[in-house]
């Protein structure tokens, strides 16, 4: 595929046929909590335009405002309500279950405040709660893997309706050049597959990038703010990621911009059936 060089000098000659500007923001905007060249410049251009913008990210272990607070010591200021995170799935998924008021064993963080508890349920990180526990959510960091893998593992092999909840999707994500940190969805896939082994069978609930819930709320987000009916086709979802980004993107019906400074490699692009619209080296 053609590689262009930067996706602000494409956004400035298609503005006008955009509703809206969907952002990732680790491997787009920032990498390790370091800006990415070229960030603020479209931050900025898009403000002059006027076009909305919104940033959708997989972390969801850092709540809204952790990750306001990491883009504006990168020079990106945004708000809170311009980021839609995997975590605010847990909102509707808790209203559609009734899962408000039950008890949640969680492995790792779920943002400070936590994504859970503002859904309504409970959390505890106590293997010996987990007899009373409605389901396992699995978050990312500050956890022991063993203990807590092994205590998940154990408790679907004795109640195999346990929900197993996963916020991010992802493998691995991005934490610097051709670095990579083990992801919930990678947690998920291996208790799974263990569970498989032994004959129980556990399908993860995901509810972020590549799945719909994560989309969905974010469409529904921006329709209300512009009030009214948005053409999918008309918004743009720029993202570093071929698995999720792109394609969610594809699936949603969102045009989908890759670009090269993230987890995706141009032999990655090349060898991978997931095609995007738009190939870009930076913002």
């Amino acid at each position: 595929m053609r590689i262009r060089p930067s996706f602000r000098e494409w956004y400035v000659r298609h503005a006008g046929e955009l509703d809206a500007v969907v952002l990732d923001i680790d491997g787009v905007l920032c990498l390790d909590h370091k800006p990415l060249p070229g960030a603020r410049a479209l931050v900025g251009a898009l403000r002059a335009a006027g076009t909305p913008f919104s940033l959708l990210t997989n972390d969801g272990n850092h709540s809204k405002r952790q990750k306001c607070a990491f883009l504006k010591a990168c020079g990106v200021v945004v708000s809170e309500a311009q980021i839609v995170s995997c975590g605010d799935g847990l909102l509707e998924l808790g209203a559609a279950r009734k899962l408000a008021g039950k008890l949640f064993f969680v492995l790792g963080d779920l943002g400070r405040p936590c994504y859970a508890e503002a859904a309504g349920l409970r959390v505890t990180r106590r293997q010996r709660d987990l007899p009373r526990c409605a389901g396992i959510i699995i978050g990312e960091d500050n956890y022991d893997w063993e203990p807590n893998i092994n205590a998940a593992v154990n408790h679907c092999i004795r109640r195999p309706a346990t929900p197993l909840i996963v916020p991010n999707p992802d493998e691995y994500y991005g934490v610097g050049p051709s670095t990579v940190h083990v992801a919930a969805g990678g947690v998920a896939r291996f208790i799974r597959r263990v569970l498989r082994t032994y004959g129980v069978r556990v399908d993860p609930v995901y509810l972020g990038k590549p799945h719909q819930p994560i989309f969905r709320h974010h469409h529904g987000m921006l329709e209300r703010k512009l009030g009214g009916k948005v053409r999918r086709a008309r918004v743009v979802l720029v993202g570093d990621s071929l698995a999720s980004d792109i394609r969610g993107a594809n699936r949603f019906g969102y045009q989908s911009a890759l670009v090269l400074t993230g987890v995706t490699n141009p032999d990655m692009l090349r060898t991978s059936r997931i095609r995007p619209d738009m190939v870009f080296r930076g913002l």
